[in-house]
């Protein structure tokens, strides 16, 4: 499984619902506050996942690339869950 990932149709609005409930369900801090650029950070139980982001928004894209994540915790996992995010928020 690939270390990045582009998802499509992030529009500003979504976007901003992402980062949003990222927050809100799972304590996921982007910084920084407000940046196109930067790192998403979430502490689980089993460890600190830390996500660098680029988000396109001429484009509606947003670019993941995982720098830190435990053991126990597949890409996958990381896209499935970043993706329903995105999901849910369209």
């Amino acid at each position: 499984m690939a270390n990045s990932r582009s998802f499509g149709g992030v529009s500003a609005a979504t976007w901003d619902c992402v980062k949003s409930t990222s927050k809100s369900q799972h304590g996921t801090v982007y910084a920084p506050d407000g940046a196109s650029e930067g790192t998403a950070t979430t502490d689980t139980v089993v460890g600190t996942i830390v996500l660098h982001f680029e988000y396109d928004g001429p484009k509606d894209t947003v670019t993941y690339t995982i720098k830190s994540k435990p053991f126990l915790v597949s890409p996958s996992q990381i896209w499935d869950g970043i993706q329903d995010t995105i999901d849910g928020c369209n």
